[in-house]
């Protein structure tokens, strides 16, 4: 059985895995760009994310409330560690 997009049924372990590549392969295409390139892709990637927000059922916008909080906590506990350092 294929999807629409060409692609055979996967699996969720199979799902996992390939996002899991596409990311190390997004980070490693991301360190070797030069600034302009970097620059030229910010406004892309703000497009991208105010596009998939705008889509989100509400469970999932407080999901990511969630995991942005988690976040700024362990930013802002990183950053005391540092300066205790």
């Amino acid at each position: 059985i294929y999807r629409v997009d060409g692609r055979a049924n996967e699996s969720t372990e199979e799902t996992e895995q390939r996002r899991s590549e596409d990311r190390l392969r997004t980070i490693a295409r991301r360190n070797n760009m030069t600034a302009e390139e970097t620059q030229q892709r910010c406004p892309k990637d703000r497009l991208r994310t105010v596009a998939i927000r705008n889509n989100t059922t509400a469970e999932e916008t407080e999901e990511r409330r969630s995991d942005d909080q988690l976040r700024a906590i362990a930013r802002r506990n990183n950053e005391s560690f540092e300066v205790r350092n």
